[in-house]
């Protein structure tokens, strides 16, 4: 299928009727798209660049434009509208921009430098008021700039890399006016148009240069848009993860390279032409384009506005960053008397991933990630995050991959210090003060020491979220749980205070820590074990795919179910409905018949696999609850039919194995009734607790044997397998002691011999 507005710019001037046929704890962030009505219309509008209070775009709007037809085949002429935001905030009518600019060719797209004196666009090729031709008898594209002189646009005057031959299109410029993307299908191209960038050289332009197949597909890119801090949004049809017609990617310079280019995903891309975006300084507001989702007319311009965030932020939420590194500093000091703090512990934790769910049989974390607004099951090795010790100026440094992280910052004579960051960008650098623990205003603090367990895996909980609440004064600390589910805080003495923990941005429990009869100065110790599975999770199964009339279970299904299935035996107390969707295609009768075969064909896998069946719902919906438009007599991809193909696992609201919150041993869940019910949380002084460095818990013994095993032969000779109360797992302990820091000892060691261990503190 053509885009019609793309071939416009090719000199590809058809008759209208061929372009007709031609898409954690705090709140998620979230993108907000509206059709801008005031400036759409059945014609085409599109390629939105800011301009004073509003924006200009390009029209066919023959209402506005009453322009002169040059022959019939350019019935659909383009020029340049300018349209004022009102007091709403959305578009009014438009108008056109320039009277000097406009000809009776087609004009635009066009960008302006920062100072907005310069105009650069595109136009059809004409030397001295005469149309050209190139040898093929088509009038190809040119790129122009015009200076405003007295408040009126001057002549256009063509770049200098302009050739008849082939076309130039689509400028964008730099905020520094030193660089000028555009795109073109000049020979020596890597597929039918790409992406070239031009630097200026005193007065004039360098020849252009490719940016290079890593950007660049066997398809068409075109509409670049460069933002002030480097990133270049495009639109392509060629890359292979777009969900039709032209999509929206963004790409970020590493070197003289540059990354892999990364779908944004809904709402920008549907299953028509998505393109044209442009996005303010602080990438909260924009616009684009599109002719898939819901419009006026061919191409239709929508406004974007984040809410919660910025557009960077939503990206990352939903997991579309770059694969590229980049940098992190950290200064550490102390608060008093800004001094450095040398020797200080620093660990950088990627909280993305904090909503592990339990472990597979190999001992890997089992997650939860949301991806485009459902939950998918996910497998990671057991990550330490990234350790270090500041030097003697108090400095920490280290190579990053973008994601939301905490740091982690300790010290045996300091408070220990949380800050939670969005990296995105390179120079990230955070300074961070610490305070001593004891002194004026603070004396009669008590550290607090908990440990956060999956209650039945053993897993700890790294990145699980932990909300501190003060009964009186109310304020609110939130504290990230490390790579060994460890937390280190300090609390007032005497005081009750409640505590919630989250993982994935649910809560999975609360409780209350008191510590009343802890001395200031004493550590108070707790293992808290939660249950991280809450009854109500809908988690989709991405790997279980159908083709279309087919019940059949493809045998890589069997990844996800074997996830389930592990779960399921670590959780014995769930039980889950498997729902199984169709597309709209067929008979619904039919399909509600299909996806209650497939539902029953994954039971049948599951009890194969020793799960009972009476824990076991086989639901087929049809095509009854349909993830996109696609229902019947509307027009979709066979891609965007496949998305409705799936099974989601859901756990009833009744199902045992939520909220369940054991603090050393006890249920530590508050209950609102006014009786006296609660059970009393014991308070558990450090020196009262035996630590177990724990290297792997396995759900087969075999397993944990074989591990045991690896660690005697490695020198290991203390290691045992060994089973905590409560725990279905078999915990591989390879030695036990009195105090953390001499557990801390062993746990390094075994870390430098590339073993994963944690710490378990028992009474």
């Amino acid at each position: 299928m053509i885009a019609h507005k793309y071939s416009l710019f090719l000199g590809l001037f058809c008759c209208l009727s061929h372009f007709l046929h031609a898409q954690s704890t705090t709140q998620p962030i979230t993108v907000v798209a509206k059709n801008e009505e005031a400036i759409n219309t059945d014609a085409l509008e599109f390629s939105p660049t800011f301009y004073e209070d509003g924006i200009l775009f390009i029209s066919t709007n023959e209402q506005v434009l009453k322009k002169q037809n040059v022959d019939e085949k350019q019935k659909m002429m383009m020029s340049v509208l300018k349209a004022k935001r009102g007091e709403d905030g959305m578009l009014a009518a438009p108008e056109p921009f320039s009277k000097e600019l406009s000809s009776r060719n087609h004009e635009g797209p066009v960008c302006f430098d920062r100072t907005a004196e310069t105009i650069y666009f595109s136009s059809n090729a004409v030397i001295n008021g005469k149309d050209q031709f190139a040898k093929d008898k088509v009038q190809k594209t040119r790129l122009y700039f015009s200076k405003k002189v007295g408040g009126v646009w001057g002549p256009p005057e063509p770049l200098p890399f302009n050739n008849n031959e082939f076309d130039d299109f689509h400028p964008a410029i730099s905020i520094d006016g030193d660089k000028l993307f555009f795109a073109s299908n000049r020979p020596g191209g890597l597929g039918s148009t790409d992406i070239y960038v031009s630097y200026k050289v005193g007065e004039s332009w360098s020849e252009p240069v490719n940016l290079g197949a890593e950007l660049n597909s066997p398809g068409r890119e075109a509409f670049p848009f460069i933002h002030a801090d480097n990133t270049l949004y495009f639109a392509s049809d060629g890359l292979p993860d777009g969900a039709g017609g032209f999509d929206l990617y963004f790409a970020v310079p590493e070197g003289n390279l540059w990354t892999k280019p990364v779908n944004l995903g809904a709402p920008f891309n549907s299953a028509g032409d998505d393109f044209g975006l442009i996005v303010d300084l602080n990438k909260i507001n924009g616009y684009f384009n599109s002719n898939g989702l819901s419009g006026k007319g061919g191409d239709d311009i929508f406004s974007l506005h984040t809410e919660g965030g910025n557009l960077d932020a939503y990206l990352l939420q939903n997991n579309r960053t770059p694969d590229r590194i980049l940098d992190l500093k950290v200064v550490v000091t102390d608060k008093s008397n800004s001094a450095p703090i040398g020797m200080a512990q620093v660990q950088v934790l990627n909280y993305d991933v904090n909503n592990v769910i339990g472990r597979d049989e190999a001992g890997n974390l089992i997650i939860l990630q949301n991806i485009d607004g459902h939950d998918e099951m996910k497998v990671m090795s057991p990550d330490k995050g990234i350790n270090g010790e500041t030097d003697s100026k108090g400095r920490f440094s280290t190579e990053i991959k973008p994601g939301n992280y905490v740091i982690i910052i300790t010290h045996p004579n300091y408070q220990t210090k949380q800050i939670r960051l969005q990296i995105s960008k390179t120079g990230n650098e955070v300074a961070a003060q610490l305070e001593k623990p004891y002194g004026p205003g603070n004396s009669g603090k008590v550290q607090w020491n908990p440990t956060l367990f999956n209650y039945l895996t053993n897993a700890p909980l790294a990145g699980a979220v932990v909300v501190v609440t003060h009964p009186k004064t109310g304020k609110q600390d939130t504290l990230v749980a490390n790579s060994n589910g460890m937390v280190d805080h300090y609390l007032d003495a005497n005081t009750k205070y409640k505590v919630d923990f989250y993982q994935g941005g649910r809560l999975i429990g609360s409780t209350e820590v008191d510590t009343h009869g802890v001395k200031p100065g004493q550590a108070l110790t707790q293992n808290i074990s939660l249950a991280p599975l809450l009854p109500g999770a809908k988690i989709e199964l991405p790997n279980i795919y159908y083709n279309f009339n087919d019940a059949t279970l493809r045998p890589d299904a069997r990844k996800d179910l074997d996830l389930l299935i592990a779960l399921m035996k670590q959780q014995p107390g769930i039980v889950v409905e498997l729902a199984s969707h169709t597309d709209c295609r067929g008979n619904s009768k039919y399909n509600l018949e299909l996806s209650q075969r497939r539902a029953n064909g994954v039971v049948e896998y599951m009890v194969m696999k020793g799960i009972a069946r009476n824990r076991l719902t086989p639901v087929g919906y049809g095509e009854k609850e349909p993830r996109n438009k696609c229902v019947d007599g509307v027009p979709c991809s066979d891609q965007e039919h496949a998305r409705n193909r799936r099974t989601e696992v859901r756990v009833p609201n009744n199902s045992a194995g939520g909220s369940m919150v054991y603090v050393d041993g006890y249920n530590g869940n508050p209950t609102p009734q006014k009786t006296s019910g609660n059970t009393k949380v014991k308070v558990t002084p450090a020196e009262k607790d035996t630590y177990y460095v724990i290297s792997g818990s396995f759900l087969m013994q075999e397993r944990a044997n074989n591990h045991m095993k690896n660690l005697r032969n490695m020198g290991f000779g203390d290691a045992n397998v060994t089973q905590f109360p409560g725990s279905t797992f078999f915990s591989v302990s390879v030695g036990k002691f009195k105090s953390r820091k001499e557990a801390q000892v062993l746990e390094k060691k075994l870390e430098s011999e590339n073993f994963d261990s944690f710490i378990r503190a028992v009474q």
